[in-house]
């Protein structure tokens, strides 16, 4: 089972988007359900339970994990792929400028952080190691400036030293700092 599924079609995201779909995902805990187990959780006919079941299915946000046969009929168990669903914001992802300022940060490009952050989350990259560093702080503008400043000086250190040679271990990433203010005043 994969940590994280990011839906980034319209047909997953309709998929989802009906609230029975969602009370199905929930009732989901350790155990893989059949239709008939979760049409008796749920109180709901087992036709319409099975009609979700297989709309999740088709879109790859269930999973058909075991059949039993019970009295001569199949019996289907299901699981999640995942185990947090997350919609990608990209498919909505749109802007009416043609040419942004470079200078500053767009929302799109803290999408494309996000983006990268959900498909590494995916294919399970993602360790200990993986937030170098997180804190919620005090700070003025100068002191993030000093800050940023800091930390690009060490990255341009870093990248001098490996431009002539590369390591046998090495991986590119994507290094982000956001300095995010939690307190807006209007």
């Amino acid at each position: 089972m994969k940590e994280v599924l990011v839906l980034r079609d319209l047909d997953c995201i309709k998929a989802i988007a009906h609230p029975r779909r969602v009370d199905i995902l929930k009732t989901f805990e350790r155990d893989p359900l059949s239709a008939k187990q979760l049409s008796e959780i749920l109180d709901e006919p087992h036709a319409k339970i099975n009609y979700h079941i297989k709309t999740l299915y088709n879109v790859g946000i269930l999973e058909l994990v075991e059949e039993k046969i019970k009295s001569g009929i199949v019996e289907k168990y299901y699981y999640p792929t995942a185990n947090n669903i997350v919609i990608s914001r990209k498919i909505i992802d749109y802007t009416l400028e043609e040419d942004l300022d470079r200078e500053n940060i767009s929302i799109s490009d803290f999408e494309d952080t996000i983006e990268s952050f959900y498909d590494a989350a995916e294919a399970g990259a993602l360790n200990g190691d993986s937030v170098l560093e997180y804190d919620n702080l005090l700070l003025t503008e100068d002191e993030i400036k000093e800050l940023r400043n800091s930390v690009r000086g060490k990255i341009d250190e870093l990248v001098s030293k490996r431009e002539s040679n590369s390591l046998e271990n090495e991986k590119k990433h994507d290094i982000v700092m956001f300095a995010i203010p939690t307190e807006i005043n209007n």
